[in-house]
């Protein structure tokens, strides 16, 4: 499922840049909080780590209000590593700098040896808002809500209903060359 997702994304990103009226490459970099929740029937446990991401994005401009920005992010928070692979809707608030964004990410797991119980990728729902300075700077604070269960089905044997999520935030600033 998520294979397809990715390549449905990709052929969204194609087809966008196609029909965009101008395309900017950029970078991106700063702040990541992760925190990993595991619920079963009612109880909560999460824990988090803080760390970095940097990373690359393309700005297509549909129109001048409305944006599709891919992008890829390596991130690190205490000792876990991982690659993000965003697809933002940006609606830029007329001439005020101010976007609001919202789409899908994908989020890989880089770790050696996950084991058998926790699946490496997973697909989120992200959303936040920015403000560009100026045509090449901007800042960026992002929410990403862990959709997939990261508990493989090696786990399905487990009686209880057990549930793994990845949540993220990023607060960075970017600059489009």
């Amino acid at each position: 499922m998520i294979k397809n997702l990715f390549f449905i994304a990709v052929f969204a990103m194609f087809t966008f840049t196609a029909s965009a009226q101008q395309s900017t490459f950029g970078v991106t970099a700063g702040y990541l909080n992760g925190e990993l929740k595991v619920s079963e029937e009612g109880y909560n446990v999460s824990d988090d780590g803080s760390g970095f991401y940097v990373g690359v994005l393309l700005d297509l401009e549909i129109s001048e209000s409305f944006h599709i920005v891919p992008g890829v992010n390596y991130g690190r928070a205490e000792e876990a590593n991982f690659i993000f692979v965003p697809v933002m809707a940006q609606y830029h608030i007329g001439d005020s700098g101010v976007f609001l964004q919202a789409g899908p990410q994908a989020s890989f797991s880089l770790q050696d040896d996950p084991g058998d119980a926790v699946d490496t990728v997973g697909l989120d729902a992200s959303f936040g808002l920015g403000y560009e300075f100026n045509s090449n700077f901007f800042v960026e604070a992002k929410y990403a809500l862990g959709l997939t269960n990261r508990f493989s089905e090696k786990v399905s044997d487990y009686p209880g209903d057990l549930d793994l999520k990845l949540n993220t935030l990023t607060v960075g600033v970017g600059y489009k060359f």
